[in-house]
């Protein structure tokens, strides 16, 4: 082996150590906090404001909701600006998801409407299924916000 063989190595794993650790963490950990959100908005869909049994579950989401909102803005405020554009241009919303998020939170078990509406925000923010009876119930809402009585 002949020292540029080794030399050109060496450059090529350093280059290939930026771009993973760089570049291709904030991707990664997008993915695995946008796979926690959706296990999250699955496991506490049921949870409703007029069950008072529901009221141990809603305290136990709206915790795991704020924790998810507020890891998904700070991802955002982190985030290399080229892995950034990339959301961006994918159509991600990460600053709009984690706000729904945050709004889930505060909704969850007290106000049907509002949580139905923010999860979702959530979802269309982090391209993530949307329901399509919730979908239904927030153009429904929108639309009738929009009539003048």
């Amino acid at each position: 082996m002949t020292i540029q063989g080794f030399v050109g190595g060496a450059i090529a794993a350093v280059i290939t150590w930026f771009v993973t650790n760089y570049w291709g963490r904030g991707l990664l950990r997008f993915w695995d906090l946008r796979l926690e959100a959706h296990e999250a908005m699955f496991l506490y869909a049921n949870v409703r404001a007029d069950h008072p049994a529901d009221l141990g579950r809603a305290k136990e989401g709206s915790l795991l909701f704020r924790t998810l909102g507020a890891k998904i803005d700070g991802l955002r405020a982190v985030l290399p600006v080229p892995v950034s554009s990339y959301l961006q241009m994918r159509g991600y919303d990460l600053h709009g998801g984690a706000l729904a998020l945050i709004r889930l939170s505060n909704a969850l078990g007290a106000d049907d409407n509002i949580a139905t509406r923010s999860r979702v925000q959530a979802q269309r923010a982090l391209h993530l299924p949307v329901d399509p009876q919730e979908q239904e119930e927030v153009n429904r809402e929108q639309r009738l916000k929009d009539v003048s009585i």
